[in-house]
Parts: structure tokens; C-alpha cells; sequence
């Protein structure tokens, strides 16, 4: 076997062949070759650190435990949106209701109270009011709340 025709297998060769572990043509060049031997040997160098920069890329989960992880995201984001979705229309509902009762609601008459002949007090709107005699005729508490 030539050189040229040793270059041309190793690029296809097996890794025993390329280690001159066989007795193919191409082993037997490879023991005989230092140049074609070198050649073989720096191929076979790039293979292994390709080999060691695959494993260090490898992911931490397998195919099925990544499929899984993103199942898993996926309904949470559906369930978090859902969520929003509800809460803001309950949110809404919530502040239509109330001024649509606010609307509705007559507003408060203010509550007039008599305490005797001489005392007459009227409550401000939505306000409630109470009259406390005392003892002295000259005073009279009058809570408003």
C-alpha cells in the first residue's frame, strides 16, 4: 500500500486499523510508515478530544426528564395565565358591581332628631347621631358618628 492510498483510508478507518491494532493493509502501512503512523495518531488525538468535549457538553437529564421539566413549565405558565386571566375579570366585576350599586343606592336623608321641645339636631348625609342629656339642664352632649 502507498502513502496516498494509506491517506485516503484513514479518514474512514476504524480506530483499531488507525491504532495499527489489525492486520488490515492499512495497519500493516501504518507499523511500517512513521509519517502515515503520525498522520493516523493526530486523527486519532482529535477523536479523543472530541470525545472529551461531548462528555463535558452532555446535559444533566435525560431526553425524558428534559421532556418532562418543560410538560411541567409549560402548564404552569398555562395555569398562571388562567389565573391573571380570572382574577382580573373577578377584579373587574368587582369595581362594575360596586359602582352600579353606588348608582343605584338612594342617597342617605339626614336623620333629624328631637330631644325635648327645645333641642332639635340633624345628622349629616350617612352619618348617624346621638343626644345625651346630663344632669344640668345646661348641658346636652351631642355625638355625631
Amino acid at each position: 500500500m502507498t502513502c496516498a492510498e494509506a491517506r485516503d483510508q484513514m479518514l474512514e478507518a476504524d480506530r483499531p486499523d488507525l491504532g495499527a491494532a489489525t492486520a488490515s493493509e492499512l495497519s500493516l502501512h501504518l507499523r511500517d510508515c512513521a509519517r502515515c503512523r503520525a498522520a493516523a495518531e493526530r486523527i486519532l488525538d482529535a477523536e479523543r478530544e472530541l470525545e472529551r468535549a461531548l462528555a463535558a457538553a452532555t446535559p444533566g437529564r435525560t431526553p425524558r426528564e428534559a421532556t418532562r421539566a418543560a410538560a411541567r413549565r409549560a402548564s404552569r405558565r398555562r395555569w398562571t395565565s388562567r389565573a391573571a386571566s380570572l382574577a382580573a375579570a373577578a377584579i373587574l366585576a368587582i369595581v362594575l358591581l360596586g359602582r352600579r350599586a353606588d348608582v343605584r343606592r338612594p342617597p342617605p336623608t339626614p336623620t333629624r332628631f328631637a330631644s325635648g321641645s327645645d333641642i332639635a339636631v340633624e345628622a349629616p348625609p350617612g352619618r348617624s347621631v346621638a343626644v345625651f342629656r346630663t344632669d344640668n339642664p345646661d348641658i346636652v352632649v351631642i355625638w355625631f358618628f
